[in-house]
């Protein structure tokens, strides 16, 4: 039964997987996949709440939002066998195609879910599920009167803390300055959530898999001499919970 005033209650699919705009990028991968046994759920409608995506036995939980290609849940399942990694990704054929990488190398341990992001934080995961939510590299909706799409707008701080533990992290990159900025204001203005240098330091040390590499994205930027601006915010604990 759907909990009162979810959002898909009476928003279908199209809308659904339009809330907030479209893809400006990733709208279709020319691969040929193989659907047998994919790691793969099709939200629809009516997506399943994330504790049902999720194997019971499974202590630690991350999302990355917009996982293209899956270059790096590949490297994090890998790293952190003993993590439960959900890819949520727009995009169909992406989401087909990272989910067949993971399978052709033998990762048990996620699964992509086609969805929108910002709705599934939102409406299908559970106050203080994860340890950690990475976004890299989102839209940064240049254009003035897309703004309003942007994944960090004005109010999602207490989004993304809601779906934090306590000591939970968000971790960010993006090539765009002034996206950068805003994140970096709006994040910061939070009592909610706090920036934490030294850990943004640490899994860039630490290398690959470990948090904000590897991508696609990434890759092609660095090449392209683009600066990466990454941060690091640490849920802090909330008695309202």
């Amino acid at each position: 039964m759907n909990p009162a005033g979810r959002p898909d209650e009476i928003l279908g699919r199209a809308r659904r997987m339009s809330v907030g705009g479209r893809l400006s990028f990733r709208r279709h991968l020319d691969a040929v996949v193989d659907d047998r046994d994919l790691p793969l759920v099709d939200g629809g409608d009516d997506p399943p709440p994330l504790a049902e995506i999720v194997p019971a036995q499974c202590a630690h939980i991350e999302i990355e939002v917009g996982s293209g290609k899956g270059a790096f849940l590949l490297a994090a399942t890998a790293v952190a066998p003993e993590t439960f990694f959900c890819g949520i990704e727009a995009a169909p054929s992406y989401a087909r195609y990272a989910a067949a990488r993971l399978r052709d190398a033998g990762r048990r341990n996620a699964v992509l879910l086609i969805d929108n992001a910002s709705l599934f934080l939102r409406d299908r995961v559970a106050p203080g599920s994860l340890d950690r939510l990475h976004v890299y590299f989102p839209d940064p909706w240049p254009k003035r009167r897309h703004r309003g799409r942007r994944f960090f707008g004005e109010d999602c701080a207490l989004a993304i803390h809601r779906v934090l533990r306590p000591g939970g992290l968000l971790l960010v990159a993006t090539d765009n300055p002034a996206y950068a900025g805003q994140i970096a204001r709006v994040l910061g203005a939070s009592d909610r959530l706090a920036r934490d240098e030294d850990v943004e330091r640490e899994l860039q040390a630490l290398g690959p898999g470990h948090g904000f590499s590897p991508t696609n994205f990434e890759a092609k930027y660095l090449a392209e001499g683009r600066i990466i601006r990454r941060f690091a915010f640490r849920a802090l604990a909330d008695s309202t919970r």
